[in-house]
């Protein structure tokens, strides 16, 4: 008969192993108590956030623990902490340069269709493939649309009275000049305006002293405002008027002066077309986190919906990549637009923390470190400055709401990632704010 053999268990080692568990985890409770009472010491008290709505998430990669959590899995209206997504969805379907247009031909004709690439005649981008192919071609040039696209010019939950600020140009398949017009001044006369095209669309030239420019809300008449501003560069939008597609084949038309004919859908099959590749991706990710630039990280949406549906659908592109891509996240999110101008948009501190985590470990460390913005730079270059650390982040604004995501590598090389939303602050500025955020967050690192 076999004998049965019971491994006994030595009871001092289970007692030696009972006791170690309980001294991690009240160290753990300890340093998680602790970073709190700083936060209660530094940011919670702050003037500028009392009566706010506070959410903090950090955790210490380097350890694999939570160094604080402070009302995490609450929602917030994350801002352009947003375009952290819209990060995700430009290198997840955009490759390494964009695909910003397509191109057929025949005999007689080529045939040009828009992607969605916002650098297109853009004075911010020199590069101009499909500028220098219409240049160069005899042939008739036809711009195709797809009668298939599903957006509308402004995205949901944006401010209808943000239409001429700089901050909230219209959306399109065919962008040009980034859709909105381009003023140069000095010693208070005009110096240029481009697109050109709007030159005869100015009301008061003879105005010009160091204002403000602005909008008619429908048409396109643009004026000074009795704002003073000594700046020497304005952007306003200009407005598409319903007819996108026409009135950037308007524009083009008038810059070029070529003859450029429309057909809302391709008559040539698919395979007819080849890609045409503008700036490189990483190249305009960078720009837009180190501005914040909402019409880009937009227009990136609409982009990836063309890359993965054949058509720009931006509610659908959304519902499908989280499901596709955040299914894990600790919280579900609400996620409405690319740029972050939506106020429907909803996220968590713990969410970001996750997001973070991700695309590191599918897109790498180098690539993402090389788009955010460090501490000091962009958007954050008045803060961080001396901070005891090297930080790369992603700030959020809006009325009410600032919020500051990323990850820190503190002075002992540990690597942190963090996210701090704040809602419904009553600052007249979002300064007082960021400096409460910056000394947490500066007090968190000096000891790590």
């Amino acid at each position: 008969m076999a004998k049965s053999f019971r491994k006994r268990v030595n009871p001092f080692k289970f007692e030696n192993l009972l006791r170690l568990l309980f001294i991690l985890v009240a160290t753990v409770m300890i340093l998680s108590a602790c970073s709190v009472r700083q936060a209660q010491k530094t940011l919670l008290s702050a003037e500028g956030v009392k009566g706010a709505h506070i959410g903090i998430a950090i955790y210490n990669d380097t350890k694999g623990a939570w160094l604080t959590k402070y009302q995490s899995d609450h929602y917030f209206t994350p801002a352009s902490n947003t375009k952290i997504l819209a990060t995700y969805l430009g290198l997840q379907f955009l490759g390494d340069s964009l695909p910003g247009w397509k191109m057929a031909e025949n005999a007689d004709t080529l045939f040009l269709m828009p992607l969605g690439d916002p650098s297109f005649m853009h004075p911010e981008f020199k590069y101009q493939p499909v500028v220098d192919i219409i240049k160069n071609t005899n042939k008739q040039v036809v711009i195709v649309g797809n009668n298939q696209d599903q957006f509308e010019i402004f995205g949901s939950g944006w401010s209808w009275a943000d239409y001429a600020e700089d901050y909230q140009p219209e959306r399109s398949r065919m962008p040009i000049y980034g859709n909105v017009v381009h003023f140069y001044q000095s010693n208070k006369k005009l110096e240029a305006i481009k697109p050109f095209y709007f030159f005869k669309d100015i009301v008061d030239l003879g105005k010009v002293e160091e204002k403000n420019w602005s909008r008619s809300r429908t048409g396109n008449r643009f004026f000074t405002t009795n704002e003073n501003n000594k700046s020497k560069y304005f952007q306003v939008p200009f407005s598409q008027e319903d007819m996108p597609m026409v009135k950037a084949l308007e524009l083009l038309n008038d810059t070029l002066g070529k003859t450029i004919s429309f057909q809302k859908q391709s008559t040539l099959p698919a395979t007819s077309y080849k890609t045409i590749k503008t700036v490189a991706t990483d190249s305009l990710l960078k720009i837009m986190m180190l501005r914040s630039d909402n019409f880009y990280a937009d227009q990136i949406v609409l982009m990836a919906s063309e890359q993965l549906f054949g058509k720009m659908d931006d509610a659908a592109l959304l519902d499908s990549t989280k499901k596709l891509f955040f299914t894990d996240l600790p919280q579900k999110m609400r996620w409405a637009d690319g740029s972050g101008l939506s106020r429907y948009n909803l996220n968590t501190p713990e969410n970001y923390i996750a997001i973070l985590q991700q695309m590191q470990a599918k897109f790498g460390e180098a690539r993402i470190k090389n788009i955010f913005e460090k501490g000091g730079e962009g958007t954050i270059s008045a803060y961080y400055k001396n901070f005891p650390g090297t930080m790369y982040a992603k700030t959020g604004t809006l009325g009410g709401q600032v919020a500051l995501s990323g990850f820190i590598y503190t002075p002992k090389l540990q690597k942190l990632y963090f996210s701090v939303l704040v809602a419904n602050h009553m600052s007249p500025t979002s300064t007082q704010v960021r400096r409460a955020v910056e000394t947490y967050l500066t007090s968190v690192t000096k000891g790590l």
